[in-house]
């Protein structure tokens, strides 16, 4: 049996001999001669070195150092494993003092680490009580994008730290987005103003003197420059559909001016407007209207004017009529969806009727739930005019519904 210091041959293997807390390995098998084989084995410990010499190197000559430690660790767990024959508790203890003088800097530079993130915690602290909200968001974002630039601290600080970053982090934007989710709905609440404004707007067209009808414009621009700020381009939406609107009414009061001058007794258009009406009960008889309903609108206003009390009773019966002729159009659109193209009369006449049961008893319930609220209401304000006009709509809805269900069932 050859023995060296660092290794020995017994029974034609090749032996590394214990060190430290590791015992003796066989490490291979003698080929040729006992000394070859030694010679051979130990050659390749110089491999062994080599690893440790790198990783020494690369940790002096960089700032990072904290970054090799685990290359460390994994030698001192590896290294042993290796076939040759050497010092290998020399090596180890240049491994070990390695990774004492990395802790050393690990600890130091966590140390540094927490001084940072110390005082970038008060920066965010000072940051997320603004509510400038745009100036605050980019300071929050710059002081997050340097944290997380920053490295880690001991493991005793780092909960508390980093949870009291995050916390104050995840606050912030939590009330920015209460914040913009507020602004938004205020922003809605405002353009539902605008669009009554609208619908309140179109009643220009319905007043024939062109005298009243300046007035009324004069009054109307001042309400809306009370309306209160909504984002730029639906501003300038509403505002180009209430021009739209003035500029047809005008067109509208110019010509129903000089219509009265030449129009015909009030006889005369009382019977128009009877003859009118038997047409839209003529088309009123068909389940699908194809007539446009805004045609039949404007003829209805450019016949000659007759008595309030006449007018009163024709609106009403016209009123009916038109609601339930753009009613019927609109189920037939909701029909066409639902059947996709399909032409069985059947099922046809079977989901038109499910349609407007469906859109009678939300109507319904609308009106139920409106007057269990009216009581609610402050009709001392002026409201009581509004609220009845709103209630009148509500039960027409209902009563038109209720009439085309009826011609659907006799149809059927």
């Amino acid at each position: 049996m050859e023995e060296k210091e660092y290794g020995f041959i017994k029974e034609g293997k090749v032996f590394r001999k214990a060190f430290l807390d590791y015992t003796d390995k066989e490490i291979g098998e003698v080929k040729e001669t006992e000394e070859a084989a030694m010679h051979y084995y130990t050659e390749r410990f110089a491999l062994a070195q080599s690893k440790v010499n790198e990783v020494e190197e690369k940790i002096n000559g960089t700032e990072n150092k904290g970054s090799y430690l685990m290359k460390v660790l994994h030698l001192k767990e590896t290294l042993h494993e290796f076939d040759a024959i050497g010092d290998y508790e020399t090596l180890y203890g240049r491994l070990n003092l390695l990774e004492e003088q990395l802790n050393g800097f690990i600890r130091q530079n966590r140390l540094k680490n927490l001084e940072i993130k110390t005082a970038l915690l008060a920066e965010l602290d000072e940051a997320v009580k603004s509510s400038e909200w745009k100036s605050a968001t980019a300071e929050v974002k710059e002081v997050q994008r340097r944290w997380i630039k920053t490295g880690a601290v001991d493991d005793a600080n780092k909960e508390r730290i980093e949870g009291t970053f995050n916390a104050t982090l995840d606050g912030f934007f939590e009330r920015r987005s209460g914040f913009y989710a507020d602004l938004e709905k205020m922003m809605k609440e405002k353009e539902a103003n605008y669009q009554e404004f609208i619908e309140k707007a179109e009643l220009l067209k319905e007043i024939e003197s062109y005298n009243d009808l300046t007035e009324k414009i004069r009054v109307l621009k001042e309400e809306w420059r009370g309306l209160g700020r909504i984002k730029a381009n639906v501003h300038s939406e509403f505002w180009n559909k209430f021009q739209a609107i003035i500029k047809t009414a005008l067109a509208k009061a110019k010509k129903e001016g000089k219509k009265k001058a030449t129009s015909g007794n009030k006889k005369e258009n009382f019977e128009s407007r009877s003859e009118f009406l038997n047409t839209l009960e003529t088309i009123n008889h068909k389940i699908t209207p194809t007539e446009n309903v805004k045609s039949l609108r404007d003829k209805w206003r450019n016949l000659g004017p007759v008595s309030k009390a006449d007018m009163d009773k024709l609106q009403g019966e016209f009123m009916f009529l038109i609601d339930q002729i753009a009613e019927k159009q609109f189920i037939e659109s909701l029909l066409q969806k639902k059947l996709k193209g399909k032409q069985n009369e059947a099922d046809k006449e079977r989901v038109r009727i499910k349609i407007i049961y469906d859109l009678l008893h939300r109507d319904k319930n609308e009106l139920s739930v409106f007057k269990e609220n009216l009581e609610k209401f402050n009709t001392s304000s002026g409201l009581d005019k509004l609220i009845g006009g709103k209630l009148e709509l509500q039960e027409r809805k209902v009563k038109v519904k209720e009439e085309i269900l009826k011609q659907f069932k006799e149809k059927s």
